[in-house]
């Protein structure tokens, strides 16, 4: 799924990073999580229903260099724990 060449896969984009044993660490305060939806959207849009500003903390986030930058961990070794 992640390389066949379709758009992103924002909606399904949790279940995705399960599956691979992966989790999201450090995601911006205030900014819908993938795979939700505003519940004022009649036809949700995936990551197209995120805001400017919401846009804006997650690349803020991911150029972040401190301690709170948003990265992907493996989380494989707590299969089974």
């Amino acid at each position: 799924m992640w390389g066949s060449g379709k758009l992103f896969p924002w909606k399904q984009m949790p279940p995705c990073l399960a599956s691979s044993g992966l989790v999201l660490v450090n995601w911006p305060e205030g900014v819908m999580f993938p795979g939700k939806e505003h519940s004022s959207h009649t036809m949700p849009k995936g990551i197209s229903d995120l805001t400017h500003a919401e846009c804006s903390k997650i690349l803020a986030a991911l150029n972040d260099t401190g301690e709170n930058w948003l990265h992907l961990q493996s989380v494989s070794h707590h299969k089974g724990a």
